[in-house]
């Protein structure tokens, strides 16, 4: 497999089928035009119908002249008549529309889905946001939570049945980020209402997605599926637009991008089209993926404890749109206690909200708090939050960390060992964490400062056994530079 960033040179049969969510642009515009051109079918799903026209019209286009210029190349030189251009075969794709941060909609997808397709062999569940100033969804849940981690969660959970009948060699493909190992699972803040920080709220989202990767390893024991997480690396892409109010981190974003320290957005799909069609994963499961091959995530993502608090809160979320039957359809052959649905899931986040909603007036306590145990709201009001505004330590440590941040996660100096029969590795605290227990008592310091110094590290998106499923990881520690 190798540790270049390079998509598999694999022709694939034009009955797989592979969904993508924000395969309009970014990395899923390129993962997708890239298994589309080996030969799949492909589905995107976008929130605009236009955009995914858009998309796909601009795929046909830059596919067609590919082909041409190679046919050119082989001729020697000479052009292309009109009736080879006339040969060139269109790729087999097309599209649903979807909108993640809406639970409702997200239901909609998957009911079209199931009536326009008998099985699945690939989801990939690549679209997502970054970085965005604190608001919540109309079903009252965090952006980033909802939109990165949430909804997808509930979209691979009902078209399990459609990826069981692609099997043997169905796959989930999660998208995660380097950013992951700087999250965390705080069950009494999970909707950021005691304290916010943009760069918390998208590391922790893609941290869930790693655990969940696990978590759904584990109840698919014995149906042919198997899931991953990828870190496509530093990738320049549209995700950038959320910095424009971060003045001097959008400038030192932009310097970077212009010295070529970021990847391309083809260079980072190249993970996750190794993950969806490369051969030689077949039949593994809970892989972690970095740099095109299996690579350790954040221990505190493999811990079992951990994974099975998250699924139980993802379900109290997800209580009106998934029942015992459902599970019992997604995961025919887990244990039935893997698949018992909380009662009560109320934490101590949440009752702060029901407080502050009582002494506010609403009549029920819950208004702008988050859903109890899943019991969303599809009124569509938002609630409206003030601009964050810069502070100076976050720029600082910024401009102090970028050069290192930046290379280590491109994989310039790698100190991540490869699961096998070397023990791992503890987590070190990050340069940023340091910095923030070395402040003066006079300096700032908060959460948001520390975390965002690490922003630079995700410049990305669109943007088992059954004792314990753990990320997979057996190959040599990557050496690549670019």
């Amino acid at each position: 497999m190798g540790n270049k960033l390079e998509h598999p040179d694999v022709e694939l049969p034009p009955e797989k089928l592979v969904m993508v969510t924000g395969g309009n642009t970014g990395l899923g515009y390129e993962t997708a035009r890239s298994i589309a051109e080996k030969g799949a079918r492909v589905c995107i799903a976008c929130r605009s119908e236009d955009k995914a026209k858009d998309a796909i019209e601009r795929m046909q286009k830059e596919h067609k002249n590919e082909v041409l210029k190679s046919r050119s190349v082989r001729a020697s030189g000479q052009h292309s008549s009109t009736a080879e251009e006339a040969e060139v075969k269109p790729l087999n794709v097309e599209y649903i529309k979807l909108d993640l941060s809406s639970l409702q909609s997200t239901m909609d997808f998957i009911r079209e889905t199931k009536q326009r397709m008998q099985s699945l062999n690939v989801l990939v569940c690549n679209a997502g946001i970054a970085f965005v100033q604190q608001g919540y969804t109309e079903d009252n849940y965090e952006l980033h939570f909802q939109v990165n981690y949430l909804s997808h969660f509930l979209i691979a959970l009902h078209l399990m049945p459609l990826l069981r009948a692609g099997a043997p060699d169905s796959r989930i493909v999660f998208l995660s980020s380097v950013a992951h190992s700087s999250g965390k699972l705080d069950l009494d803040n999970m909707q950021c209402r005691k304290s916010y920080s943009r760069y918390g709220a998208y590391a922790s989202s893609k941290a869930y997605v790693v655990m969940a990767a696990c978590l759904l390893a584990r109840r698919l024991k014995g149906t042919g599926v198997s899931t991953f997480a990828v870190d496509p690396g530093v990738v320049n892409t549209d995700i950038q637009r959320n910095f424009s109010d971060w003045r001097l981190l959008s400038f030192f974003m932009g310097a970077y991008s212009k010295m070529g320290m970021m990847r391309t957005p083809k260079k980072g799909a190249a993970t996750s089209v190794v993950a969806c069609i490369q051969p030689s994963l077949s039949g593994r499961t809970a892989v972690f993926m970095k740099n095109c091959q299996p690579a350790n995530p954040a221990s505190f993502c493999r811990d079992e404890a951990n994974q099975e608090k998250l699924w139980n809160y993802t379900l109290g979320c997800l209580s009106q749109f998934i029942n015992d039957d459902a599970l019992k359809e997604a995961f025919p052959f887990a244990e039935p206690d893997l698949l018992v649905i909380p009662k009560n899931t109320e934490t101590v986040e949440e009752q702060i909200a029901d407080e502050l909603g009582k002494q506010e007036g609403s009549p029920d306590g819950k208004e702008g708090c988050q859903p109890r145990g899943g019991e969303a709201s599809f009124a569509s009001k938002k609630e409206e939050t003030e601009p964050e505004k810069e502070h100076p330590s976050e720029a600082a440590e910024v401009a102090s960390e970028t050069v290192q941040i930046t290379q280590e996660a491109n994989g310039y100096s790698s100190g991540e060992k490869m699961r096998g029969d070397a023990p791992e590795d503890e987590e070190k605290p990050t340069r940023c964490e340091v910095a923030g227990e070395e402040r003066s008592e006079k300096e700032p310091s908060s959460e948001g400062a520390e975390k965002t110094s690490e922003t630079i590290h995700i410049m990305q998106e669109g943007n088992g056994d059954a004792s314990g499923v753990k990320m997979q990881g057996d190959a040599p520690e990557d050496k690549e530079k670019e």
